[in-house]
This record gives C-alpha cells, structure tokens and sequence, in this order.
C-alpha cells in the first residue's frame, strides 16, 4: 500500500499539478502552478515538461500549461471498462469543411474508445434542415445531442423539448441560448489578436474591411474583437463591414470582387474563418493585387500562405479536435448527472505568422 512515507514527491506534486489544472479553466505557466501549490518553480517545470512529453498536458507557445489528450483518453478507458457506452447525435453545419474532418475524426475516435455510437447529421448550412435533423436524433433515441449550429438563434424550442426528455445538449464551436453548457474557442481573443497584427502590417489611416460569415455568435465574438482591436490602433479606418453568404471559399471571392469594386484603396482585410480568408485570397491573386488577410481557424491551406508570403498574413489557431473532445466529455458528465463547473467553456488560442508557422502543425 503506498503511504505518504514511501509515496514518490514527484509523483505526489504530478498528481497535484493535475488536479489543480483540472479546476483551473484557464491555462497556467509553471510559475503560478508553483505559487499556488507552493513547490519550486523549477521542480514543477520539470514536472510539467515531463507531463507534456507523455501528452498529460499540452503546452502552449506562451509557456502555459493545460490539460492534455491523453487524460480524457484514461478516463475513455475507464468509461469503457465500465460498459459506459451512449449514442451522441452530432449536428454539424457542412461535411465538406477541413475544420469537420478534423474534428470528426476526433469524435469517431473518442467515442469508439467508450464504445459508444455517434449518429451525424450535416446541414448544408440549412437551419431548417438543421432543426429537422435534431429531431430524427431525439426520435432515434440519442443519449445526449452536440451541435455546432448554423446560426445563433432558432432553436430555442428545440432545446426545450430535448432537455425535457433528459437528453442533454452541448454546443461545440458556438453558443446557442438555453443549451446544458457551450464548449468554444476564445472567439473574442482570436479576433483580437487577429486585428493587432493587421493594425502592426497596415499604415496609420488605412482603410480596412471586415468579411463576415454565417449569423452566428462566433463570428460575431469575433467581429468584437478584431473591433477592440482598431480602437487600440493608431488611426486605421473600417470603410466595410460585409457578410458572405457562408463560410466558403466561394462567399469569400463573391465578396473580395464586391469590395475592391467599391475600395479601391483598401490597405488590409480581416476574415472570420480561413475558408472565407482563401477565396479574398484568390479574388486578389486573379486581380493581380496584394494586402495582407488576417483570420481565424489555423487550417493548412491558411498556413501555407502565411510561411510562403502569400495575401494571408496570419491566422488565429483554434483546435476542432480538441473542442470536441471537451464537448464529448461534458455530454458524459452531463448523462452521468454530475453538471460541468462550467456553462460555458472557452479554450484558448493562438496566433500563427510568419515567424512560428514554421513550427506549426495545422489540421485540415
């Protein structure tokens, strides 16, 4: 039996750096986990670099720490030896989006390790598709429902009626009203850290343009933040604020050509997601023109252009797979009766330029 006398002092400070991430929320460098357990800033670094090469934790290029893959993927272990097996039903927005690869391809893989089944159901951005979907998922019986939902608003009554058959909803990338808890990207930080580096490559003065998305609030946190962002900048002028019809490299040219129509002398454009950031992109290209694109999502396509000079200059990275591990485990949480300590949980993000694309590794 192992007792405090013969238990290892690092083995003891591991496990307490666990826990304290585990309660935390946000991410956290060595140094305050040190204060707050009181142990040696270098005996936790060591701890916590030691964490992260087994993938118990991840770091950031910030140097803080959080909790990492292959703690849920214990716990999916123990789920599974449990006979903890659940039917999700996953609605999605569009199957032909890297963003849903990638973070379908974490969902099949988690959910097979609890040994559960994962219904999906994708929407071609269709809301009322959407909503008809959700309900063949409560008529299939489905243990808990995850959706990333086309838009913010027009589901209210959906949520009342699943939540009253005590099937728990979890939305995963944006907010819907009502729903048990939200797991999302800091949309409001992304668009922020978007629009400072914009602010850094456009000269005082110019103009800029906003290239919005489907109506939803992730990309309008977005929007907010890369507006918080051109407060704190020395004089650039937002002259256009235009919404393409989705989230695709198709609304993306549609609206470049509408905007160089009307801007000529347009000096920088911020985008709400990378597919919308390729088609401004390409219109440019086609047109023979060059301004730098800031965005969000980190996709490879994205990448690629900021590490080879191209019109995108930098791209704020969330992570699909790990947003919807998060989600997969708060259903679990949910369905087991114990409420996350969370309505809404934000993971962080990161932005990727030039100068660390090359040590980058992008999905999609």
């Amino acid at each position: 039996m192992l007792t405090e006398r013969t238990r290892t002092p690092a083995v003891t400070r591991a496990v307490v750096v666990l826990s304290l991430l585990a309660r935390s929320g946000p991410p956290l460098s060595a140094t305050v986990i040190a204060k707050q357990i009181g142990a040696p800033r270098t005996s936790v670094q060591r701890i916590c670099d030691a964490l992260a090469e087994d993938r118990m934790l991840e770091r950031g290029s910030d140097g803080t720490y959080w909790l990492g893959p292959q703690v849920a993927a214990l716990g999916a272990s123990a789920r599974l030896s449990a006979h903890h097996a659940l039917r999700y039903g996953l609605l999605i927005p569009d199957i032909e989006n890297a963003y849903y690869d990638a973070l379908l391809e974490a969902a099949h893989h988690d959910v097979q390790a609890t040994g559960g089944e994962l219904i999906v159901r994708h929407s071609d951005s269709d809301t009322d598709r959407q909503r008809r979907q959700w309900q063949e998922l409560l008529d299939a019986r489905v243990d808990v429902i995850l959706i990333d939902a086309v838009h913010t608003y027009g589901f209210d009554d959906l949520v009342v009626r699943t939540r009253s058959r005590g099937v728990p909803v979890v939305a995963v990338g944006t907010r819907i009203d009502e729903v048990d808890v939200a797991v999302i990207s800091d949309n409001t930080q992304a668009g922020l850290l978007a629009g400072l580096e914009l602010a850094r490559r456009v000269a005082p003065r110019g103009k800029v343009a906003i290239v919005d998305g489907l109506s939803k609030n992730a990309n309008a946190e977005r929007v907010v933040g890369f507006l918080d962002a051109l407060r704190d900048a020395d004089g650039l002028r937002l002259v256009a604020h235009q919404r393409g019809r989705r989230d695709d490299v198709a609304s993306g040219r549609e609206v470049a050509a509408e905007l160089l129509a009307a801007h000529p002398n347009l000096a920088g454009v911020f985008t709400v997601c990378d597919p919308l950031a390729l088609g401004v992109a390409a219109e440019l290209t086609a047109l023979g023109q060059s301004l730098p694109i800031v965005s969000v999502d980190g996709r490879a396509l994205a990448v690629e252009q900021i590490s080879g000079g191209g019109p995108i200059r930098a791209t704020a990275v969330q992570d699909p797979a790990r947003l919807v591990r998060t989600a997969l485990e708060c259903a679990r949480q949910l369905h087991d009766g114990s409420r996350p300590q969370q309505r809404v949980v934000s993971l962080p993000v990161q932005l990727i330029t030039d100068a660390n694309a090359g040590g980058h590794q992008p999905w999609g």
